[in-house]
């Protein structure tokens, strides 16, 4: 293993052997990292509640069903790259010390940690049906994998070189990659109504089109015939320009051409797009292309940007250039809301809802010190305030307190954020056992608001518990990817 990177990026790791045993050297590596993560995981509070684990094992135990009727694929199957999925959760499995089944859970956890409501069938969220890629990667757990995000080059001798994008969720492409070919892949997940119990993971097809094709169309014939279990795009391009975006949620496919934006406009576009998307709790900003990487490193302790393109990746020698672009004081007052935001996170994983309560209410007191009219940033702070109080607080007097605070702030929302509060204050009415009125019913939302309003009260417990804190959707089925 070597390190060109190594001054100007996060961790890059070369493995040669093949494949099986690089996946090993992989886990082996990831090893103490993964096991503080799982741990993590396991703590955090959307895992404790004894009502969900059903629904999870739910989850999981179909999704495993189908993975061993194919993990024991004979080697001259016309699917081949099944078998040697076996193979390779079975060397990751062993890399970490763990079980194949405890492997292949984890290595889906990422897939699932943005998808956890689509366990309750008929779901779907109406404020998530966004269908723009947002180019931010999103890591649900942040402090324990905001330090993680690393480059894995892939150089087997059976296989095409391929550089991909990874954090310790999976051992394959989390977020895509590119290959010897020019052929990049990135991967964007988008909300899922329902899971798919026949499919198989995005991010193991995403390595399997990067070390075995150069070639778009081969490609889209490969992916026309795949299922997911849950809903992603595969945004292809290759060196002559071609670009296309192949969508697999569960069992449908959709496949559409698309333009590549300038390449001198990247890192241009990571700051709009970070500017306009700073709700999430997000550290990188990609952008992937034939032989080029554009990543923009976001610190918001230090008030920093750095952005750094790599180019002539498969040379002896790497191309890294990086600026430090100049931050404005508006940038500067987004940095220091996301950190609050960013602990308010961190202390909702540990299940620490004083801790919660206080980073919020710190990111509202210094919102009403910014100037100029800040009316919707402060509603928007005190609606995500709400629904930690939702998830956290189960007393029916403290539920009548959250919902009577929604219906005053309510007015003060913009349309996009008046539409999760009356999802908010509808599963509130449910809770407590009261007639659902609403004050509004936007028509997107009826069949929202109908589909959960027939699940009844036990559900919702278990619902809300899926709630994770992501500012941006107070939801937890955030659209992330690159």
């Amino acid at each position: 293993m070597s390190a060109p990177f190594k001054e100007n990026s996060p961790l890059y790791i070369e493995l040669f052997d093949n494949l099986e045993e690089s996946i090993y050297q992989l886990a082996a590596l990831d090893k103490e990292d993964v096991n503080l993560a799982w741990s993590n995981l396991k703590e955090s509070s959307y895992f404790g509640p004894n009502i969900l684990k059903g629904a999870i094992h739910k989850l999981f135990s179909q999704v495993f069903a189908y993975q061993s009727s194919f993990l024991k694929e004979k080697e001259d199957s016309q699917e081949l790259y099944k078998s040697s999925y076996n193979k390779l959760i079975n060397s990751y499995a062993r890399g970490l010390g763990i079980s194949p089944k405890d492997a292949l859970y984890l290595s889906f956890m990422h897939e699932y940690l943005n998808n956890p409501s689509a366990i309750f069938d008929g779901i779907k969220d109406h404020h998530l049906e966004d269908n723009s890629p947002i180019q931010l990667i999103n890591t649900p757990i942040q402090e324990t994998f905001n330090d993680k995000l690393r480059f894995v080059h892939f150089k087997t001798q059976e296989n095409l070189e391929a550089i991909v994008i990874q954090n310790l969720m999976s051992p394959f492409a989390t977020y895509g990659g590119v290959n010897e070919a020019g052929l990049s892949v990135q991967l964007v997940q988008r909300d899922a109504l329902k899971i798919n119990y026949l499919g198989m993971s995005a991010s193991f097809l995403a390595l399997v089109i990067l070390l075995g094709f150069n070639d778009i169309n081969e490609v889209e014939k490969f992916l026309k015939g795949q299922q997911l279990v849950f809903h992603w795009e595969f945004h292809i391009k290759d060196s002559l320009g071609n670009y296309k975006i192949i969508a697999i949620d569960g069992q449908e496919v959709d496949i559409r051409d698309a333009k590549s934006r300038k390449i001198k406009d990247a890192f241009k576009y990571h700051l709009e797009t970070y500017k306009k998307k700073h709700w999430p709790t997000t550290v990188s900003a990609l952008t992937i292309d034939s032989n080029d990487i554009y990543l923009s490193l976001i610190d918001s302790k230090n008030f920093e940007v750095k952005q750094i393109h790599y180019s002539e990746l498969f040379q002896s020698r790497q191309s890294v250039t990086t600026k430090r672009p100049r931050i404005s004081k508006s940038i500067k007052e987004i940095f220091t809301i996301k950190n609050y935001l960013n602990h308010a996170q961190v202390a909702f994983n540990s299940n620490n809802s004083e801790e919660c309560y206080h980073q919020l209410q710190l990111a509202i007191v210094f919102a009403k010190k910014l100037s100029g009219n800040q009316k919707f940033l402060i509603a928007k702070l005190e609606l995500v305030f709400m629904a930690c109080q939702y998830i956290f607080e189960s007393h029916r007097e403290t539920q009548q307190y959250i919902h009577q605070n929604l219906i005053k702030l309510y007015p003060s929302l913009d349309p996009y954020h008046k539409d999760l509060a009356l999802i908010l204050m509808q599963r509130l009415q449910i809770l407590m056992n009261e007639e659902i009125i609403l004050l509004e019913s936007p028509r997107e939302l009826k069949r929202v608001i109908f589909t959960e309003s027939k699940l009844g009260k036990l559900a919702h417990q278990a619902l809300k518990k899926t709630t994770l804190l992501r500012p941006n959707h107070l939801d937890f089925c955030p659209t992330s990817g690159l």
